[in-house]
């Protein structure tokens, strides 16, 4: 395999798009206050647009003197496209905490073309304090071989289908882990992870290879690694039941309104007799938060997920746990992941679990009391909701190599190990999305 040639590094003004602009984080930036209407807020830094070689790039960022405790830097590359409108092509969050007790380093990776220009930002959206002594951003290419730049080319040089190549972008053959959690499928080497076995220690639950424990797991560990589940954050769960999960982000210092079917609605009565239906009795886990911390930090709420009240907004984060698969149809369900993204603030996470159909990607149950979506279901939504610039994790359909992986529990099911399954007439497994709202 050819070696390829290195590329030298491209410095870059971090402030170069606002010069004058002092930014959000103390020290940083020019002197004037932002005054003006289109003016950001949150404005941290914002490159100029500049040409960069085709391939994929690394944005380097090193913060000097970095203080801050708490806040979540939204860095987010933009490409300036040939027609002359702006995309957001990646979005990565940073928690300024943990980037001043290390070296100050942030890195962010995404793929260029040579007919765009492309600036690297970041904004700070929460009320955290944090100051710096100097930001410097340098860009570099990721080399790879002959081989590997002549399928880039080729990608390249395909027809222009712009919905097309944003689909194909959100698409990786890569397998599932909960190390670098995207939007994907649950398989069994994820029970084995040392994340696995951390969030488990915290839930006080034993180890149990079943996909709905992987579904708690899976969501705790996408918040936390992009930056969502720290102190003072708010969080709104969708269809809770008796999750653990509540408890445990009480515990860690969030705040968490939990929502679940008022008990006198007829289609609450089925939860109800498997002990799935939520309020805070259900919730409480004294093993995990004591009393007092729980009832300071977590309230209850009836909420029809068909219905969201406008008045549940300004959220950190929301979840759910294969919940709207049950709202009567796709479409139900697909609408309600769209209007979940309203209830939080701009740069706020959203990470929500369904069923997969792993065995169909043409027939499938589209309307009932439990409905299985297809991957093309879940392309559709990926793309729609990135239409409307919000950012969607990658989707990984990676099914697992694993024994277990290939194993169907079958009604009467059984109890382990079940990550898959035989339901009407379909395999499926548990698949979560992950979508960062516009802002």
């Amino acid at each position: 395999m050819d070696a390829p040639l290195p590329s030298p590094p491209i410095p870059a003004d971090p402030f170069a798009f606002w010069p004058a602009r002092a930014s959000r984080v103390a020290g940083l930036g020019g002197e004037r206050d932002g005054q003006r209407t289109d003016d950001d807020p949150a404005y941290v830094f914002h490159s100029a647009y500049l040409a960069l070689p085709a391939g994929t790039m690394r944005a380097r960022l090193r913060f000097s003197g970095l203080k801050a405790e708490t806040g979540v830097l939204a860095v987010g590359v933009n490409a300036l496209l040939p027609d002359g409108s702006a995309e957001r092509v990646r979005d990565w969050p940073v928690r300024l905490g943990a980037l001043s007790r290390g070296d100050g380093v942030a890195v962010i990776e995404f793929e260029a073309r040579d007919d765009c220009t492309y600036a690297v930002l970041g904004n700070l959206y929460d009320d955290a304090a944090a100051s710096a002594e100097g930001l410097t951003l340098v860009l570099e290419r990721v080399e790879r071989s002959s081989a590997e730049e002549a399928l880039a080319r080729a990608r390249a040089e395909m027809p222009e289908r712009p919905v097309f190549r944003r689909a194909t972008a959100l698409l990786s053959d890569r397998p599932a882990t909960l190390a670098d959690p995207v939007s994907q499928t649950c398989t069994a080497a994820q029970f084995d992870e040392p994340a696995y076995a951390r969030w488990l220690e915290r839930l006080k639950l034993p180890r149990h290879r079943h996909r709905k424990q992987w579904e708690f797991v899976y969501v705790l560990q996408v918040l936390e690694r992009y930056g969502a589940l720290v102190p003072g954050a708010r969080g709104l769960g969708f269809g809770v039941g008796s999750e653990p999960l509540p408890a445990l982000m009480a515990a860690m210092g969030c705040s968490v309104t939990a929502t679940d079917l008022d008990a006198g609605d007829p289609r609450a009565a089925d939860w109800a007799a498997t002990d799935q239906h939520g309020g805070l009795d259900a919730l409480r886990r004294p093993e995990i938060c004591d009393a007092a911390t729980f009832a300071e930090r977590v309230a209850f709420r009836a909420v029809d997920m068909g219905n969201v009240p406008g008045d549940l907004t300004g959220y950190d984060f929301t979840w759910s746990t294969c919940a709207l698969e049950h709202l009567g149809s796709i479409r139900a369900g697909a609408a309600f992941v769209e209007r979940s993204l309203q209830c939080l603030r701009p740069g706020g996470l959203a990470v929500h679990t369904t069923e997969l159909n792993c065995s169909s990607d043409a027939d499938t149950v589209t309307d009932g009391g439990t409905v299985l979506f297809r991957r093309r279901d879940l392309d559709r939504l990926a793309v729609e909701l990135v239409s409307h610039g919000h950012g969607v994790a990658q989707l990984k359909y990676d099914l697992g190599d694993l024994p277990q992986d290939g194993f169907v529990d079958l009604p009467p099911y059984g109890r382990e190990p079940h990550l898959k399954l035989a339901l009407e007439g379909y395999v499926t497994t548990s698949f979560g999305m992950v979508v960062r709202r516009a802002g």
